[in-house]
């Protein structure tokens, strides 16, 4: 076996999009976790499959084979110098974060482009309903591309309202839905984040005050449309690059709801800012 680097990931979907690159996601095939702290890579604890390169700051995924233990019933990781790029590509939530690159060529075994073309949110596996995170990834991505019309498709939206149950949502770190928030915000249209979890039942287990706030839009246009507080979010992340400006807008829209709104999504109240 050798060693092989592939960019992957978000950062193909990225370049394909033409959106801001902030640091380049790798796959490392053909290596074993030892062999690759040998070569000079920072662990990333707590994942001992992920690494950070000492100057650059760039993330490396050692290449994993995901399955299904039934007998567990929980997923399980193999990892080892024959799993291949594809393997790993497989682990990925959505078909446009599947994607790698060898030189010129786009390696896309789950039609990632595809999707990018159609404007389609799509799942790369039936696993896809054994992570919880899978969610908000896709709730993210939803808000990052909603501006050029992408959608989740109807079949991993259905996978979606099947995780959206309270054994499944429990699993969630509190730290993992702030950071999700945070990216969310800082994507073109906040609003389509939280009315993707509103749809598929996600959101009422996070923050029922969030929640309540789309019940009269459903019951108006039939979840099609966003609060006035939600679009009021989206015109403040147009105006402005800053993201701390975003959240304070947000907690001033909350209103009296905003201190309990925060701490259900495990934000820090938003310093100097006042509810409206």
């Amino acid at each position: 076996w050798s060693m092989q680097f592939y960019p992957a990931g978000e950062t193909i979907a990225r370049r394909l999009l033409s959106l801001r690159l902030q640091r380049t996601e790798w796959v490392i095939t053909g290596a074993r976790a030892s062999e690759v702290v040998a070569a000079g890579f920072q662990q990333r604890a707590p994942d001992q499959t992920q690494f950070v390169h000492p100057e650059s700051g760039d993330l490396y995924q050692l290449a994993r084979h995901q399955y299904f233990d039934e007998g567990a019933g929980q997923l399980r990781f193999l990892c080892n110098p024959g799993v291949t790029l594809e393997n790993e590509l497989a682990t990925r939530p959505l078909t446009i974060l599947a994607m790698a690159s060898d030189g010129d060529t786009i390696i896309d075994p789950f039609d990632g482009q595809d999707d990018l073309i159609a404007g389609v949110l799509r799942h790369v596996s039936p696993d896809y309903v054994h992570v919880p995170q899978n969610l908000l990834a896709t709730a993210v991505w939803a808000a990052r591309l909603r501006i050029w019309g992408f959608r989740v498709a109807h079949s991993t939206f259905k996978l979606m309202k099947r995780m959206a149950e309270p054994a499944v949502l429990e699993k969630l770190p509190q730290a993992e839905i702030a950071d999700a928030v945070m990216q969310a915000l800082d994507s073109p249209q906040p609003s389509e984040f939280f009315r993707v979890l509103h749809r598929c039942g996600a959101l009422a287990a996070i923050s029922r005050d969030l929640d309540a706030l789309f019940e009269p839009v459903d019951r108006q246009h039939g979840g099609a449309e966003a609060p006035r507080e939600m679009l009021a979010l989206d015109r403040a992340a147009a105006e402005t690059d800053n993201l701390s400006t975003v959240i304070k807008r947000f907690y001033q829209l909350l209103g009296d709801q905003a201190d309990r709104v925060f701490s259900a999504l495990g934000l820090a109240p938003a310093a100097g800012a006042q509810p409206d």
